[in-house]
């Protein structure tokens, strides 16, 4: 699959868990927002383990801006998956529909920084 193809796959993925989790219809497990925001969780992840324009960054330029911009958003989507597994009660994260959002669009800001990887890196 060439680039375009899988960013396309990641952001149709992400829309299904999105709506699903939004619209309170039952899509396989996912039944609410909480539910969509661990399964988003747990799909962003291994994406971002599996993709090798990540790994790409990470190895290359661990120092590099848009890594550091990756760190960023992969932290504030773990820290979100994390509060609405643990339930805790953080401000704007504790709430599961703003959660949902704050991990796609991590997700969304995530995939198109590892896209940039051709043009850093030769």
């Amino acid at each position: 699959m060439n680039g375009i193809a899988v960013l396309i796959g990641e952001w149709l993925i992400t829309g299904v868990i999105v709506y699903a989790g939004l619209s309170g219809k039952q899509i396989l497990f996912i039944n609410g927002p909480r539910s969509a925001v661990l399964t988003l969780g747990a799909i962003g992840f291994a994406m971002c383990m599996i993709m090798p324009t990540i790994g790409k960054f990470i190895s290359n330029a661990p120092a590099h801006p848009l890594t550091i911009m990756g760190y960023a958003f992969g932290i504030i989507a773990l820290l979100t998956t994390a509060a609405q597994l643990f339930r805790w009660k953080i401000p704007g994260l504790s709430d599961p529909r703003a959660a949902l959002l704050i991990v796609a669009g991590c997700i969304v800001i995530k995939s198109i920084i590892g896209r940039l990887a051709p043009l850093v890196f030769k």
